[in-house]
């Protein structure tokens, strides 16, 4: 019996991590939205630090290629701010 609470006690704290790196994930696509592709305007880094969680310079890295070429295949358009290389996620 104890085993089976170990055992969906583990799936449980399984599940809530696969959400958790979906939310992350998530997270990292809105900042580059929102900094790359929000027109002649992007974001700025203080707003976007304190709705994400993230520190004002930890928005700048928390997204990379990876994800503006994501946002870009999602919304059928290039960015409005040139790729430039990134210390942060690729």
């Amino acid at each position: 019996m104890r085993q089976d609470a170990r055992r969906r006690r583990g799936r449980a704290l399984d599940d809530l991590k696969a959400q958790k790196a979906a939310a992350d994930a998530q997270i990292r696509w809105l900042l580059a939205y929102g900094r790359e592709f929000h027109g002649g305007h992007p974001y700025g880094l203080e707003e976007l630090a304190r709705r994400s969680g993230y520190t004002f310079s930890g928005v700048r890295t928390a997204y990379g290629k990876k994800e503006i070429q994501g946002v870009a295949e999602q919304i059928g358009r290039q960015p409005n701010r040139p790729l430039r290389p990134r210390t942060g996620k690729t």
